[in-house]
């Protein structure tokens, strides 16, 4: 029977999904802004803030996206319809005010921009996602300077660090079956303890070496310096996520070669002429002398603008193939800025049939996404 001085006791449900859903939005909008990025990366990979940014002090970059409107009410446009007004001689929202200049303005309201911030990294992941390594081969393991920690040392030690349980409970049994004639789990004391220690060993590891040659002659302008310092900044970040050491060995050549820093590489320049042979004779060396590709996986990449002494190309032709012959995992021939197609790139296309070579142009910064997949596409792998 029902008494009503008993406290009524019930059970209810709260609806938290409204609690949940900013955080929802929150992501979905962040998502959208994603995609935005993704959307747009050919002019944001060629962007001179993201190329020049000093990795020690400058982490984030800011991207101009176009606002994301919210739903709101308009007033007044209507057909028909709109807000009445009457003649008196108040002035009404909208009526220009002041001395009357500046009647040449559009009447159309503009678009809002607002800047996401991202990491260089999260920036490099986006463009880094389509981009995968050709033609990889197994090399020889190298030993490199960085060390690996081996946990593969038992210690006794009276401390709980890296303590291994199941090696101090077995020591623990041991000791009572000793002691007591029955191996059980019990009382256990610091003398039981067994810690995993670890050893430095060298780790054998596959390098890579970028060989980076540029044409410094008279007619490589700045664009054409800009678009080096672009391509070779993308492409030594990528290999640089995919190998734990890169090295980079720059050349710089009109018509002579020499191996310079990556100052000179940049900024250097000269009134003379142009052998490409030179470049790629001394890129030959290198890989024969320094970095054969049996243990080293090698990415030699030239740039010039294509405009090379004529009878130099046949020998330009020659070297490449010695090159890709050494074993090389892919040659770049990046031709920039050469108004139709450069003579040297057509001997290329025309005489080196070997899918590791890869012959392209670039005439503006927003081909720069589209060459580096071009050059890092998916190859043909060994395994």
């Amino acid at each position: 029977m029902y008494d009503k001085d008993q406290p009524i006791a019930s059970v209810s449900r709260q609806d938290w999904s409204n609690d949940r859903r900013g955080a929802r939005d929150e992501a979905r909008h962040n998502e959208k802004v994603k995609e935005s990025i993704k959307n747009n990366l050919d002019t944001i990979v060629s962007d001179g803030s993201i190329i020049t940014a000093d990795p020690n002090t400058k982490k984030t970059v800011k991207v101009p996206m176009r606002s994301i409107e919210l739903p709101r009410f308009r007033y007044g446009q209507g057909k028909g319809g709109g807000v009445g007004t009457g003649e008196g001689g108040q002035p009404q929202p909208g009526d220009s005010v002041g001395d009357g200049k500046g009647q040449g303005a559009g009447d159309q309201p503009g678009q809002e921009y607002y800047e996401a911030e991202f990491t260089i990294e999260e920036i490099q992941q986006m463009v880094f996602d389509d981009l995968e390594l050709p033609y990889i081969k197994p090399r020889e393991s190298h030993q490199i300077e960085s060390e690996e920690a081996s946990f593969d040392d038992i210690r006794k030690k009276r401390s709980t660090n890296n303590l291994d349980l199941g090696r101090t409970a077995m020591q623990n049994m041991i000791r009572n079956a000793q002691e007591y004639g029955k191996a059980e789990l019990r009382n256990i004391s610091p003398d039981d303890y067994r810690v995993r220690s670890w050893q430095e060993k060298p780790k054998p590891e596959n390098n890579a070496v970028v060989i980076a040659m540029a044409d410094i002659s008279g007619s490589m302008g700045e664009f054409e310096k800009y678009i080096t310092r672009a391509f070779c900044w993308w492409t030594v970040g990528f290999l640089r996520s995919k190998y734990p050491e890169v090295e980079i060995v720059f050349v710089a050549h009109d018509t002579e070669a020499h191996e310079v820093s990556e100052e000179q590489f940049f900024s250097r320049g000269t009134g003379g002429g142009t052998k490409c042979s030179s470049a790629n004779r001394m890129a030959l060396d290198i890989v024969k002398n320094r970095y054969p590709p049996s243990r080293f996986n090698v990415y030699p990449l030239h740039f010039s603008d294509g405009d090379n002494w004529s009878n130099d190309n046949e020998e330009c032709v020659n070297l490449v193939q010695g090159l890709l012959d050494e074993d090389v995992n892919q040659y770049a021939y990046v031709q920039i800025g050469h108004i139709g197609r450069s003579q040297l790139l057509g001997e290329y296309e025309t005489n080196i049939s070997d899918k590791r070579f890869k012959g392209l142009r670039i005439d503006d910064k927003s081909d720069v996404l589209d060459a580096l997949k071009k050059v890092f596409s998916s190859g043909e792998t060994e395994k």
